[in-house]
């Protein structure tokens, strides 16, 4: 579940970083003169935005120099975090832009606390400070060298421009252009993701048409290698793409309807409708104490006495869907158009982290929601992609069966998503204001539906 503000915070839109610059042949740091003293320049990004991308392209724009961001560390004693960043422009003349060579012990307390200086002394000496492959000066080349060898069929020639969407110690997202043929993109996982190293192999082997062609794999570095096949469907794509979508969706579901066992050998999550039944009460109960610890008044709280109905509501749809006997199959459970790739001819799946196991109309629900919530999107379009996801389940499924799903699911949809993985309700997210807040937000969802419904 993405995190979101909590009720009645007041939200700026920028964040600011320290910037680390590492010159990788030197092994030194940059550092700007402030009086008597240096420090590192700072700099703001966007908020909700993937902050490695927004740090390289404004560090580009701001110092014409090409960068990649190694990690990202932070300090309860600082305000702000640290970016440590590799520059890759080795003719930069960063003298004129009024940065100094410093070492990591030149640095003032005030630019860089104890934490982050073991971490950066690390990585200038050629380690990854126990965070990760990625945390290290060089995994760019390694990884390109890494990446021509395990390509056969052509050669692979990079033109040095890359896109780096995600950083850290553990985990990669990053485009690499070529000379000739597709670009390549490769994305590394680490805890507590790694499971998506696992489900993406088994769903590359399986049926392998519905993702990203998958150039090679690496276990090392829970990483794999992807040609680029398209554009991540946006708001702006013609409805046609998403009906192709639900139509490619509901085929790559009805495919792996005899492998629910198999799916959740690699781990992925059991959303099969009797493990939601025995959670609605759980949640239900978190639903309620969260609501009780509201301190906004902007939104009014769901009363014990509703939240009940809901709970009533969720075990009889649980029920009334189980009875319709619709095959357990594969979920996305984190759909979207920006996990769906359309090259103007296929599309394929991508960003497998929270695949499950369950009824496999959640998935489309799920994708319908967030159609919903552009403007643009009618409720006729929406009922469009019902439709065409319909006609494949046809094959298999009577059309009374079908409708009565669909009209089921938006609510265990919603449940499904809340509960995720499960693991939130033994850790200390679950006490967390903005994961509750988000919480209740899901609770009103609910309401809403059960409004509409009896």
């Amino acid at each position: 579940m993405s995190a979101t503000p909590k009720e009645g915070s007041n939200v700026t839109d920028s964040m600011g970083y320290r910037l680390a610059f590492v010159l990788p042949e030197l092994r030194r740091l940059l550092a700007i003169q402030a009086d008597a003293a240096c420090e590192l320049p700072t700099i703001d990004i966007p908020l909700w935005r993937r902050p490695a991308e927004q740090l390289t392209q404004l560090i580009e724009e701001r110092w014409q120099i090409r960068t990649v961001v190694l990690d990202v560390v932070a300090d309860e004693s600082l305000p702000t975090p640290c970016a440590i960043v590799e520059v890759r422009s080795p003719s930069w003349e960063f003298t004129k832009e009024c940065f100094r060579l410093v070492g990591v012990d030149d640095l003032p307390d005030s630019s860089l606390a104890e934490s982050e200086r073991a971490t950066l002394q690390s990585i200038l000496a050629g380690e990854d400070a126990g965070r990760g492959p990625f945390s290290r000066i060089g995994w760019v080349e390694e990884a390109q060298t890494w990446i021509q060898q395990s390509i056969s069929g052509r050669e692979v020639t990079f033109t040095g421009a890359l896109r780096q969407l995600n950083a850290g110690g553990e985990f990669c997202l990053v485009r690499f252009s070529t000379v000739c043929g597709p670009a390549v993109w490769l994305k590394a996982v680490g805890a507590p993701n790694t499971r998506e190293f696992g489900i993406t192999g088994f769903l590359a082997n399986t049926c392998p048409q519905y993702l990203p062609s998958i150039a090679a794999m690496r276990e090392d570095w829970h990483a794999w290698v992807m040609d680029e096949c398209g554009s991540p469907l946006h708001n702006s794509s013609p409805l046609r793409d998403f009906e192709q979508a639900a139509h490619k969706l509901a085929h790559l579901q009805i495919e792996l309807s005899d492998k629910p066992a198999e799916l959740l050998g690699v781990h992925c999550s059991d959303h099969r409708i009797q493990t939601l039944d025995c959670r609605v009460d759980t949640l239900i109960a978190y639903l309620d104490e969260a609501m009780h610890l509201q301190t906004s008044t902007k939104v009014a709280t769901l009363s014990s006495a509703r939240l009940e109905t809901i709970r009533a509501l969720l075990h009889h749809t649980c029920a009334t869907l189980e009875d319709l006997g619709i095959p357990d199959s594969l979920m996305h459970s984190d759909i979207s158009p920006g996990s769906i790739l359309n090259d103007g001819k296929d599309c394929v799946f991508t960003d497998w982290c929270e695949a499950s196991v369950g009824n496999p109309f959640i998935t489309l629900e799920q994708l319908c929601a967030h159609m919903a919530r552009n403007s643009e999107h009618s409720k006729s379009q929406i009922g469009a992609l019902r439709n065409t996801y319909k006609s494949c389940w046809m094959e298999l499924l009577p059309e009374h069966k079908i409708d009565k799903a669909l009209r089921l699911t938006p609510l265990i949809s919603i449940l499904a998503y809340f509960y995720g993985r499960g693991d939130w309700l033994s850790s200390p997210r679950r006490h967390d204001p903005s994961f509750e807040g988000y919480a209740r937000s899901l609770a009103r969802h609910m309401d809403r539906i059960a409004e509409s419904t009896t």
